[in-house]
């Protein structure tokens, strides 16, 4: 298994910098990301003018590029969702992140919202993405209507998986609550593209005037996170399939760069373990 990072969570330093950090850690996946406050300004429109050289770069380096991760929604309009395709497709990433309608705040008919969901996909896939050769990818992020195995496989398991597939993402996981590994990774098998690592905890946040206890949600390190990320690989790899380990860790108090070099000694060190304990 690959591992890779997110470059959302490298605001601090510029492209070049961060492809030689990456080459220092042995990440070998990259995936770009268009919006945001960042040193390396990548616009969507910086993208499709720059994509192919930027992605140039990359390989020379030995990465490989993974996929976009943009700020646009499958209810954008087909112009927005274009823009966004045809950067992936000039950087040869091959893959482009498209998030889900928003949640309604209040109750509402989640079979139609479903539906009307899943059909803009099958749409956007078969008039935008395919013809660029660009798979989409559905994000399993807390507070969407993917949060959850389940809920993901509702929105994308009956579309065909060569047009669109799921960013697993274990931060998210540990926001929503306790989840099976098995579980989870069997519900989307032939679906996941690759994985997000970062830690999340649910810690009180006092009580209510009945006493009931309110929780709340924080990034935190992948040691700290609810989720024991080894059993998580290991299920990953008892599945049979090898997606990347895409490193995006939020958590607060340190630069893009150390939490990189932390999570990327983790991941490096439970791989090895892995490959280790597999050797008859």
């Amino acid at each position: 298994m690959d591992l890779g990072v997110t470059a959302v969570m490298l605001p601090e330093i510029d492209f070049d910098e961060q492809i030689e950090l990456c080459v220092s850690l042995g990440i070998r996946r990259y995936q770009y990301s268009c919006w945001g406050n960042h040193r390396f300004d990548l616009t969507p429109e910086r993208l499709l003018a720059e994509g192919k050289e930027l992605s140039l770069k990359l390989t020379r380096a030995g990465l490989v590029p993974w996929g976009t991760l943009p700020a646009v929604r499958v209810d954008d309009g087909d112009e927005t969702i274009a823009l966004h395709l045809r950067g992936a497709a000039e950087a040869g990433a091959g893959r482009m992140r498209l998030d889900p309608p928003l949640l309604p705040l209040a109750p509402f008919d989640c079979r139609a919202f479903l539906e009307r969901a899943t059909s803009r996909y099958e749409e956007v896939a078969r008039k935008l993405a395919r013809p660029l050769g660009i798979r989409l990818l559905v994000e399993t992020q807390a507070g969407s209507i993917a949060s959850s195995p389940g809920l993901a496989w509702a929105l994308v398991g009956r579309l065909d998986p060569r047009d669109i597939g799921v960013i697993f993402d274990l931060t998210s996981f540990a926001r929503e609550g306790e989840l099976a590994p098995g579980l989870a990774v069997s519900m989307l098998k032939n679906a996941i593209d690759c994985v997000h690592v970062g830690g999340g905890r649910r810690v009180i946040a006092g009580s209510d005037e009945r006493g009931c206890k309110r929780l709340e949600s924080q990034f935190c390190s992948m040691e700290e996170s609810d989720l024991h990320i080894p059993s998580w690989i290991a299920a990953i790899q008892a599945a049979g399939i090898a997606p990347p380990l895409i490193v995006e860790d939020f958590s607060p108090g340190m630069s893009g760069a150390d939490k990189l070099r932390r999570g990327a000694r983790l991941l490096h060190s439970i791989l090895k373990d892995r490959a280790e304990q597999s050797v008859p």
